[in-house]
């Protein structure tokens, strides 16, 4: 028998669980071939004492509530986006409302400013006003 064969038949054996005496014989002689089928029971074994183990049904609940909260967040990412494009927006607005009214607020106080210099420059008697107020505030000795 080759190390094939062996294989071929090792694959089958699982199900029907008779070894043959032929594949007795070849693993006595190839050690390679004994290797691989104590590995393969290992991993039977292993497979076996995984089946027997009872799991709490409280488990499947946990993980279905964990996978339900990971799919939810994908429908609540156009909030979160939503809001800062909209504040964006506001901001923008804002800027250019305030350049609107401080360009008109400008333009009003440099008119006042135009009217009372020519107010003061045009009078019959400029600053005597100033002059009195500052007269009268200091008293004589």
């Amino acid at each position: 028998m080759t190390c094939n064969e062996f294989n071929k038949q090792l694959a089958m054996l699982q199900r029907s669980g008779e070894m043959t005496q032929e594949m007795q014989e070849h693993m006595d002689e190839c050690a390679s071939c004994k290797e691989t089928y104590e590995k393969e029971q290992l991993l039977f074994d292993f497979v076996e004492e995984e089946k027997a183990l009872k799991i709490s049904p409280f488990v499947t609940t946990r993980i279905m509530a964990q996978i339900e909260r990971v799919e939810k967040p994908s429908r609540m990412v156009a909030r979160p986006a939503f809001v800062s494009l909209l504040s964006v927006v506001v901001l923008i607005l804002g800027f250019f409302s305030a350049s609107l009214f401080s360009g008109s607020e400008a333009s009003s106080l440099a008119d006042s400013t135009e009217i009372i210099a020519t107010d003061y420059f045009f009078s019959a008697n400029p600053g005597s006003q100033i002059e009195d107020i500052w007269l009268n505030s200091y008293s004589y000795e």
